[in-house]
């Protein structure tokens, strides 16, 4: 289920990105971060008044940082949008995709964000160097 989901968010991390730049090309960056985020909050909150695990009584137990987690979500849109309309689409899921990896496996690393510590393997080194060749490969 894990794999299937994973999968399922980059589909769809792909067409939020080529979506927003659409709209990024009509409207301004941040107008349009600002109605993605509305609109995935609007979303969200439809699917927890549907859920069955709609609660928040623990939210108290939340560190205050991590209650900011969502607020990257305007950056990724402004960032996105802008990097596609200066190097396209394919280029710029490409780094976005290589990006995430790098600073994953450096959290895992340190166990940062409160994520249990992972030894780094050097198959996972090859990997995102597998990647950064893709996207050498893709961007040419």
């Amino acid at each position: 289920m894990g794999i299937i989901l994973a999968i399922l968010s980059g589909f769809f991390i792909a067409l939020q990105n080529v979506t927003n730049a659409t709209i990024g090309s009509e409207l301004s960056t941040w107008t349009t971060a600002m109605i993605t985020q509305a609109a995935g909050a609007t979303g969200a909150f439809i699917i927890y008044l549907f859920s069955k695990k709609n609660q928040t009584l623990g939210l108290n137990k939340v560190k205050p940082l991590y209650l900011f987690g969502g607020s990257f979500g305007a950056i990724v849109v402004a960032s996105s949008v802008i990097a596609v309309s200066y190097v396209g689409a394919t280029i710029s899921n490409a780094l976005i995709l290589l990006a995430q990896l790098g600073i994953v496996i450096m959290i895992e690393a340190y166990g940062l964000f409160d994520l249990k510590k992972q030894k780094i393997a050097g198959k996972q080194w090859v990997g995102l160097a597998l990647m950064m060749l893709g996207a050498i490969f893709i961007s040419l």
